[in-house]
């Protein structure tokens, strides 16, 4: 009898950490970095950069074309999207006002997700359950404002989200 019980106790501490790590939501950071003073209609893709933070801390950063950068996430899992000015973050602020699906597969539960309103503008979303091996080619909207005044019209950039299966 004491053999039954303590191997219903592991079973269910195993089952117990599966369960919870199996399903562990986290956040990831996508850092949009502009360069505020050059940026212009025609140039938007060349003076732009990404970063992405995973919850463990590693930053990877944007080569090539920007378009095809992908951030691999989990399902369930948390992203916040924030701007920052390359070259004067102290008196240059980058709004991103909303994330747009655009292709492929929809990983979120709509197809805009709008912006906080604060200053700098931030847009925050969830990744679907069972949206597992899935991948959406998403827009980012965004507004440049060198010292409170806006520098051109709305930006956009076209990166990708890839759920891991």
């Amino acid at each position: 009898m004491k053999t039954t019980n303590r191997l219903s106790l592991v079973l269910v501490f195993l089952l117990f950490f599966v369960i919870t790590t199996s399903f562990s939501q986290q956040t990831h950071y996508i850092t949009l970095h502009v360069n505020t003073e050059q940026i212009n209609s025609q140039n938007e893709l060349e003076t732009c950069y990404f970063t992405s933070e995973s919850p463990d801390g590693q930053v990877i950063t944007s080569s090539g074309n920007i378009q095809e950068f992908t951030t691999v996430v989990n399902a369930g899992d948390t992203i916040v999207w924030r701007g920052q000015s390359s070259n004067d973050p102290d008196n240059h602020t980058v709004n991103i006002s909303s994330i747009n699906y655009h292709g492929g597969d929809n990983v979120f539960d709509q197809n805009v997700l709008n912006g906080n309103g604060g200053s700098p503008e931030e847009v925050v979303g969830v990744v679907k359950v069972g949206t597992n091996g899935q991948t959406e080619k998403y827009a980012i909207k965004f507004k440049v404002f060198n010292n409170g005044n806006q520098n051109g019209g709305t930006f956009n950039i076209d990166p990708k989200i890839s759920v891991q299966p």
